[in-house]
């Protein structure tokens, strides 16, 4: 529980650059210009986060501190970037940077600055300018806590499918899905497509269908994994009803991008989630129980957070992306430690399973000797019966004797008299051609 409440503090902890105020202007008809812009007063915020009053926003920038600085607008969910000076000109946006970012010389420009963008989810608008050796610095802290994260990730994925090789067993398949759902969903959050030249409109699209993996990913883990109870179907059929309830709003932001549909797969994703949870404790016990509580309610808590609440403006915890990486690393360990659990039972019963078989195919080998000699036995009683034409009870005699039965046991074994016995030993003598008894006892079937 330690390590649980200190990853819980992690998450809470705020380390982004400090708030500052912005000026903002709302494009309700998205027909604003520069200069009408320009001409139009601005409202001041404390917040960078208005929640779902997305569309297209104008911001006023009125100065800068350095002579040369970086101004970033730390948003995954934003795309039609445009910023003008004073004087109209419009500047380039910077390359190979994972924000949308633009280089201002103080010198080449006359302030204020005005920004154009459009959000099509959330507005979010972290707008931050820092000078040229603070935005390096802090371009490679995150970068290199994103590509541990990354790293961790992808090695993990392999690990897995080495697993299935070895094992075949569909298991490991599912954990790899799982952990890719969850890496697509951090990837394009964290605008790590957006370095590499992907525009974030692609970005956001590919990070919804992460959201919709997630809970597709719960939904196959109940349905292949999980054994419901009889009174427990009520929570398979409501899951199978959230994934086609959420694959239509999928396909309803694919084909609109209206906000409505974002919403509602992050919606029933999470309560799918939840559904799992519930199932998995109704089905554990003991101290697993009391692990998966606290490991899941945190699991939880960081969904609703990082898919859901933000774009309400609701985010009570202010990550980072490195605390996000904490987040999914903590996770991925966990489902590595479930799969070297589940790889050592699987090799167990593997085991068993082999040694059994050993047994079986002895047990086979042996039934198979004992009824080839009986099938010998048969056979060569049948021929017996069949070349010197014997009664049945001949045969009988003829079978106990050549199984070393004294003349007592067989008179008593078959309710004859002495006479009777002699009789029937006299006529197999006859008709088989033998002088005495020990003649006929080498007659072995």
């Amino acid at each position: 529980m330690k390590i649980l409440m200190v990853l819980l503090a992690l998450l809470c902890i705020s380390a982004g650059t400090p708030f500052e105020s912005i000026n903002y202007l709302r494009d309700t008809s998205g027909t604003l210009t520069i200069d009408k812009v320009k001409n139009t007063s601005f409202h001041t915020t404390t917040s960078d986060n208005l929640g779902t009053e997305n569309g297209i926003y104008w911001f006023k920038i009125d100065g800068i501190t350095a002579d040369r600085e970086i101004l970033e607008l730390k948003s995954s969910h934003v795309n039609n970037l445009a910023l003008y000076d004073s004087s109209g000109k419009e500047l380039n946006i910077m390359k190979d940077t994972r924000f949308p970012s633009y280089f201002l010389i103080k010198r080449n420009l006359e302030f204020p600055l005005y920004l154009k963008a459009n959000f099509p989810v959330e507005a979010y608008f972290p707008i931050h300018h820092s000078d040229e050796s603070s935005f390096a610095s802090r371009e490679k802290r995150s970068l290199l806590s994103i590509g541990f994260f990354y790293g961790t990730a992808i090695a993990l994925i392999v690990a897995i499918l080495v697993f299935y090789f070895i094992v075949r067993n569909t298991q490991f398949l599912f954990f790899a899905f799982l952990v890719l759902a969850v890496l697509l969903s951090i990837l394009t959050k964290d605008n790590v497509l957006y370095l590499f030249g992907i525009t974030n409109n692609t970005s956001i699209s590919l990070e919804i269908f992460g959201h919709y993996l997630v809970g597709l990913s719960a939904t196959g883990f109940m349905m292949f994994y999980l054994q419901v109870r009889p009174h427990q179907m009520w929570i398979k059929y409501a899951m199978l009803a959230l994934s086609t309830l959420s694959t239509i709003f999928l396909i309803t932001y694919l084909i609109s991008h209206n906000i409505i549909g974002f919403i509602g797969v992050d919606i029933t994703c999470i309560v799918t989630v939840i559904l799992m949870w519930v199932l998995m404790l109704m089905i554990a016990k003991g101290a697993r129980k009391l692990i998966l509580i606290g490991v899941y309610s945190i699991n939880i808590l960081f969904l609703a957070d990082y898919f859901l609440l933000h774009i309400f403006n609701l985010s009570f915890i202010n990550y980072t992306p490195a605390q996000v990486a904490v987040a999914a690393s903590f996770n991925f360990t966990l489902i590595a430690i479930l799969l070297l659990v589940s790889f050592k039972n699987i090799q167990r019963k593997s085991v068993l399973m082999k040694h059994k078989l050993m047994l079986h195919v002895k047990e086979i080998k042996e039934l198979s000797a004992y009824k080839n000699v009986q099938d010998a036995d048969d056979n060569y009683m049948e021929s017996l019966i069949y070349q010197y034409k014997l009664e049945n009870m001949e045969v009988r005699i003829l079978n106990d004797i050549s199984k070393g039965l004294s003349n007592e046991m067989i008179a008593l074994k078959h309710s004859l008299s002495d006479d009777k016995l002699q009789q029937l030993t006299s006529s197999l003598y006859s008709k088989l051609g033998l002088d005495n008894g020990t003649d006929l006892k080498d007659l072995s079937f």
